[in-house]
């Protein structure tokens, strides 16, 4: 007992909570505690009688990105239409709010997006339980538009801050409203008696074990798969490129057909979306992880239908505290002794599926495909393990060495119970991307291998290998304290997060699982008196302690 509370007094002496800084801080409203009066603005109701028709068949389509939402257009200015408050210092805040009956998810997208240097704008849900990344002058773009990632909940508030020594004026109007219909925990639509926001039962979570010669591979080229959010309401998948100088440029490579009818300065990528507790093909309901591992806006570099392949550079660079990873790449169209696919079916948690038979060369009306062969098409019973499904589009086909050798481009593979029904799926030929067309705009190798040094394959590259320990306490905002009834821990980077409570005299009150970006922990049957939150990141061992005081 002695020597753990040395261990906590040892902690306690080196470190304390910082603000967080690129990650989940605190919105301005809530640390100042500023009232509102502001009403939000009540969208019109949508009518999903027509759009439940669309979905039956076009969810059954892997060459369609896949529609969680409906984009309701609207024109509204933040400094029209949003109140205005002024702190005792000079400092302002501007706030506006929309809610959209029904909405299991919103997002915005804006037509006018200018933030002078010092200000900031983040948007969170009415609840006060889901909250964006912060946005700065640093998200700025030439054509002033930007697009946000979905925040839960069906209200959700804009809040910009700016400091009295700001210099220039801003610019936020707001054109669009995105209603998420699906793909949160509850739905509001339901065909037959299966929910649209699930995945289908015969999926298997990216951390199932899918054998030894691939597990250790997964656990790497995992971190360079995302969720692509179109700006539009519709879905594809993605994964993180690394390139022949390993300069951690952004480069996501999706499908072309997730170009159709989207502008890709309104894309945002979410990464690491993935169940600390896997669901294996058996249908049960697999655990959400929330978390701030988004980027927004984007720049087509290239793309080609000859492929089905697109290419695209985000704005911003990879914060280093990600633990993220930029995924390697075989360009000599050898046959795969296995493939390994990893995607976010229907917007669902990632999942893996496995093709033991390895895929062979064929053309799909034109388009230069891998041919995962089953049912209709080609020989093989399929996918061996999981399989794709609408959503799964653009998502990254790996071979038994962990290099990208293609992206979804279709099929007609899809769950049947918890097993799939044996049939097809193909895949864009990262090959032929490579030399596609006769300009920089229609192939690969002009961007990844620029100096055209001929380099044939190229490893996954970790993104934080070089980043220290000691970082571990920045990510993290534990608030407030002293506390009455709830402790609010907000953890935007580490996905495999525990904690401990503790007295005084080291006996230990409380032990979870701290996964999501905003986490509560409840003090309501706790004396008063002072505690010890004891924080572990189980994926490197990292723990800082928090002193905590319970006054009711």
């Amino acid at each position: 007992m002695k020597q753990l509370l040395l261990f906590f007094c040892m902690f306690l002496s080196a470190f304390s909570l910082l603000a967080q800084v690129g990650g989940t801080e605190l919105p301005t409203s809530w640390t100042r505690d500023v009232d509102t009066n502001f009403k939000p603005i009540v969208l019109p109701p949508i009518d999903f009688s027509r759009i439940a028709q669309e979905d039956s068949i076009n969810d059954f389509n892997k060459s369609l990105p896949w529609r969680y939402g409906i984009e309701q257009g609207i024109s509204v200015n933040i400094k029209d239409r949003g109140e205005l408050v002024v702190l005792d210092n000079g400092d302002k805040i501007w706030r506006i709010a929309f809610t959209s009956q029904g909405a299991v998810n919103l997002s915005v997208n804006f037509s006018k997006f200018v933030l002078p240097v010092g200000s900031r704008l983040q948007l969170y849900n009415g609840a006060n339980s889901d909250v964006s990344t912060v946005y700065t002058h640093l998200h700025n773009r030439s054509n002033q538009r930007a697009g946000t990632w979905f925040l839960e909940g069906d209200e959700i508030w804009i809040e910009y801050f700016e400091p009295v020594t700001t210099a220039s004026d801003f610019k936020l109007e707001i054109e669009s409203i995105i209603h998420g219909y699906r793909m949160g925990q509850v739905s509001q639509l339901v065909y037959g008696n299966r929910d649209l926001n699930d995945a289908g039962e015969c999926n298997y979570d990216v951390n199932c074990e899918v054998g030894q010669d691939f597990d250790g591979i997964k656990n790497t080229v995992k971190k360079a798969v995302a969720l692509l959010n179109l700006g539009n309401g519709y879905l594809c998948s993605s994964v993180l490129l690394n390139n022949v100088e390993r300069d951690k440029t952004p480069y996501l490579l999706t499908a072309n057909h997730c170009l159709d009818n989207s502008n890709t300065d309104l894309w945002s990528a979410r990464f690491n979306w993935i169940s600390p507790a896997p669901i294996c093909g058996t249908g049960e309901e697999t655990m959400g992880v929330e978390n701030n591992f988004t980027l927004s806006g984007a720049e087509v570099k290239a793309n080609n239908p000859l492929s089905d392949f697109a290419l695209v550079e985000f704005y911003n660079g990879i914060p280093d505290s990600w633990d993220v990873a930029f995924a390697g790449w075989d360009n000599t169209d050898t046959n795969p002794g296995f493939g390994v696919g990893i995607h976010h079916p229907n917007g669902d948690i990632m999942k893996i599926c496995r093709d033991n038979s390895g895929a062979v060369k064929e053309n799909a009306q034109g388009v230069e495909v891998w041919l995962i062969g089953g049912g209709s098409a080609g020989t093989g019973n399929g996918w061996e393990l999981g399989t794709t499904e609408s959503g799964s589009s653009g998502s990254p086909l790996f071979n038994e060495n962990g290099y990208i050798i293609g992206q979804l481009y279709g099929g007609q593979s899809f769950c049947d119970g918890t097993s799939n029904n044996g049939e097809f799926d193909i895949y864009g030929r990262f090959a032929v991307s490579w030399d596609a067309g006769n300009s920089e705009s229609q192939r690969l190798k002009d961007w990844l291998d620029p100096q055209q040094t001929g380099q044939t394959q190229i490893e996954t590259l970790s993104n934080i290998l070089s980043i220290p320990e000691n970082e571990f306490i920045g990510d993290l905002q534990i608030y407030p304290n002293p506390v009455s009834s709830l402790i609010t821990v907000m953890n935007s980077k580490y996905p495999n997060l525990t904690y401990g409570l503790y007295d005084v005299v080291g006996k230990q009150m409380q032990q979870g699982t701290l996964h999501n970006t905003s986490n509560t922990i409840s003090v309501e049957n706790l004396a008063d008196g002072v505690y010890f939150l004891h924080l572990v990141n189980q994926d490197d061992s990292n723990a800082i302690t928090k002193k905590i005081v319970v006054r009711k």
